[in-house]
């Protein structure tokens, strides 16, 4: 982070799959984390994401005709344009910039339980779950056990939970970081 940043330890925030990186890193390397954030999603792993993804991106009706459509089926209000925001248009209308065989791989091949490693971060957490979202209740109630988490549920916020309930995500972020 000091290499590509120039500052020094951080606040990490990690949403979904991105919670395995962030929660990795605190615990791998807690001299960069001065505090972590994880939005819907844990150390549960082995719970057949990779196949979800997989019949999810397979369900996209690619190419998307415009954007409208894609934000449309991606959602709609504010999480529908944010993920439409990951296409790129090609001469046949809009695609994903990335390619599905390729994420599906990578998620299988990182996507595993991670308890032990959750255990050894010692820095404040902030947990995030949006009760429609996907991190199942049992994970989140596990995960609020470790001693130094705070436990914040969004209700009727989907996976997207800073999309979906912006209001609400802002002020559990700023909560948390003014302690």
């Amino acid at each position: 982070m000091a290499a590509l940043t120039g500052i020094g330890p951080a606040v990490v925030v990690g949403q979904s799959l991105g919670c395995h990186t962030a929660m990795l890193t605190a615990a791998a390397r807690p001299d960069l984390v001065t505090r972590l954030v994880l939005v819907e999603a844990g150390p549960q792993g082995g719970d057949g994401t990779a196949d979800s993804i997989d019949r999810w991106l397979a369900s996209w009706p690619v190419p998307f005709p415009d954007l409208a459509a894609a934000a449309e089926f991606l959602g709609g209000g504010l999480v529908g344009p944010a993920w439409a925001g990951g296409l790129r248009e090609h001469p046949d209308g809009w695609r994903p910039v990335f390619e599905h065989d390729v994420m599906v791989a990578t998620v299988a091949g990182v996507h595993a339980p991670r308890w032990a490693e959750f255990t050894r971060i010692d820095r404040d957490i902030l947990l995030v779950r949006g009760t429609a979202g996907f991190m199942a209740a049992d994970e989140f109630a596990r995960m609020a056990e470790h001693p130094r988490l705070t436990a914040v549920e969004v209700e009727g916020a989907g996976h997207d939970v800073h999309l979906d309930s912006p209001q609400q995500w802002r002020d559990a972020l700023t909560r948390f970081l003014s302690r």
